[in-house]
């Protein structure tokens, strides 16, 4: 029986090396559980300044304007786009605005209406505010995704 034992444990032991490079190999080949979201801006009226854009996750996180991403492209034509890798696949939406001057932030008059370019995902409205979450969420699943933004202005 002990001679019997030291002939099969290479064996399991060999099996168990196989089985476990198996998994290895098809966890490798299995595809990742993020997404990529690949923003297209248009209509961009000024070929000027860079796009300065916040990617948000939740409600709560666009109202605070807590951005889990965010991005600047300079513009160079009446088109632009970023993308964003390893994305938890779920409702995201986008604030945007073109800075024109180069100073770093939307800039306003003296009511505090903007007077440079924004936008917000689904070319969502802004009505005496940023446009609301509800209007400018979106979904983003496993894999590639791509959403237009009107920027004009």
């Amino acid at each position: 029986l002990a001679c019997e034992t030291s002939k099969t444990a290479p064996l399991a032991t060999t099996l168990t090396a196989l089985a476990l490079l198996a998994v290895g190999q098809m966890e490798a080949e299995t595809p990742t559980d993020t997404a990529s979201l690949t923003l297209v801006f248009t209509d961009i009226e000024r070929p000027v300044g860079r796009l300065s854009i916040g990617l948000f996750a939740d409600a709560e996180s666009y109202a605070g304007d807590d951005a889990v991403s965010g991005a600047e492209v300079e513009v160079t034509g009446a088109r632009a786009s970023v993308t964003f890798e390893g994305l938890v696949p779920g409702t995201y939406g986008v604030k945007l605005y073109q800075d024109l001057n180069g100073n770093g932030e939307l800039d306003t008059n003296m009511f505090g209406i903007p007077t440079e370019p924004y936008a917000f995902s689904n070319n969502a409205p802004a009505r005496f505010g940023p446009a609301k979450w509800d209007a400018a969420a979106f979904e983003v699943l496993v894999g590639e995704n791509s959403h237009e933004i009107r920027v004009g202005g």
